[in-house]
């Protein structure tokens, strides 16, 4: 019997912000990190029909015996919380670290049990962990004996105290997983919920599929991009790269990342050019490329990255027209816009007023999130306010002072604002 170095309470307390369905997602994430292309979930149910187990099982490499003291006993230096929204993930394969994941099932369980096949030189071994939720500090090891199985790890978790109802857990794990198992979908990843393969297809609004040239070295890539109905759990909108195995060989937030207009995508491209690619390299005049490969100042990777960043610009700006209209309704919800029957004057100028906010909104979205009613309320007088008076030329110049972008949006915002009858 053997102790992880925290006190059960200190681990609880540590782990507190697990609530049940992350705690799962982190048993399916220890299945990929431990080399699995397939993990499967299955819920056991009573004759009341609640749920009363539930099994995570995968085809990885297993716990070879010999690292068991590394992924149990040697779990956390202190007892500081640990979120899971904040966790960095630096890779798309590897996400679990120092037995964090192994240990959140008393979130949602009183007992686990791992039954894992490991390979030891020639022979696959097996061997048996348990950890009860009450005493987390303490695990129970069976001596490994030799076995034909193959390697692989399944996990049962018993006597549940919180229901696990399987639309809500898929879910969950639709938006937690759905960016992995595209990236992962030519090499035959596999994420199944009670023998289904996991439907992450409700949360795709748009799949472009697209093949771009530089034509100079003709040099390909494979495009795809897709647009999520949902913020992905704890992945930013992505560009993946994929060298001509279709391995991932590097990913970066794409320029259009939390510009706070709920845009969630992710772009996935494909191309020979990223076998032998030297993403980390600053080099400014090739003089690497030789030794190392093609850099980000390649022709190639640069015709790419202004292609790419084209066509998500082409893909986010009928987005954000259409949510354009819906920021207007929740101003309108929530009272922001005057009182016609207490200033009738307004009535005329609210055509004018809505499409500056429109406007507004389509060329800097992050103005109009996270406001409280009272700041909703504040925006829109202010903005109605300047539109009254003849303050628009000192409007139009705090505003383009407050953005970013430049170009037609800018263009048409100044025209509403400094033209008459520009928004009719």
């Amino acid at each position: 019997m053997e102790k992880v170095q925290i006190t059960p309470r200190g681990i609880k307390r540590t782990l507190q912000k697990f609530d049940a369905l992350q705690s799962v997602a982190e048993y399916v994430w220890n299945g990929f990190d431990a080399g699995a292309t397939r993990v499967e979930l299955s819920i056991g149910r009573n004759e009341l029909g609640g749920a009363e187990s539930l099994v995570v099982k995968d085809n990885g490499y297993g716990i070879p015996r010999s690292g068991l003291a590394h992924k149990f006993k040697i779990f956390y230096e202190s007892e500081k919380q640990i979120d899971p929204g904040s966790r960095p993930r630096k890779s798309s394969t590897m996400h679990g670290k120092n037995g964090i994941g192994r240990l959140t099932f008393h979130s949602f369980a009183s007992q686990a049990t791992w039954k894992t096949t490991y390979s030891d030189g020639l022979t696959h071994m097996n061997y048996t962990i348990r950890i009860a939720s009450d005493t987390l500090d303490t695990y129970e090891a069976t001596e490994p004996t030799a076995t034909e199985a193959q390697t692989g790890t399944e996990v049962i978790f018993e006597h549940l105290h919180r229901e696990l109802e399987p639309e809500d857990l898929a879910h969950y794990l639709s938006r937690e997983f759905g960016w992995f198992l595209e990236l992962h979908a030519a090499s035959g990843f596999e994420l199944l919920l009670n023998g289904e393969p996991l439907d992450y297809s409700r949360l795709v609004a748009e799949r472009v599929r697209m093949e771009l040239e530089h034509e100079p070295s003709r040099t390909r890539f494979h495009v795809t991009f897709i647009r999520w109905q949902e913020r992905i759990n704890q992945e930013y909108s992505r560009l993946y790269f994929l060298d001509s195995a279709r391995q991932e060989r590097h990913k970066q937030p794409t320029t259009f990342n939390n510009k706070g207009d709920a845009f969630y995508h992710s772009v996935y491209i494909r191309s020979k050019l990223f076998d032998h690619f030297d993403f980390m390299s600053q080099d400014q005049y090739g003089q690497q490329e030789l030794s190392f490969g093609l850099s980000r100042k390649s022709e190639p990777y640069t015709y790419l990255m202004e292609a790419i960043n084209q066509l998500i610009h082409d893909k986010r700006k009928p987005f954000l027209r259409s949510s354009a209209d819906a920021v207007i309704a929740d101003l309108a919800e929530a009272g922001a816009f005057p009182d016609e029957t207490q200033e009738p004057e307004a009535a005329s100028r609210k055509p004018e007023l809505e499409q500056v906010i429109k406007t507004l909104y389509r060329i800097e979205p992050r103005m109009f999130t996270r406001l409280n009613p009272e700041q909703k309320r504040a925006l829109v007088r202010m903005l109605d306010l300047l539109l009254e008076s003849a303050s628009r030329e000192r409007l139009a110049t705090v505003l383009g002072g407050m953005m970013e972008t430049s170009g037609p949006e800018r263009r048409e915002l100044e025209e509403l604002l400094l033209v008459p009858g520009a928004h009719s």
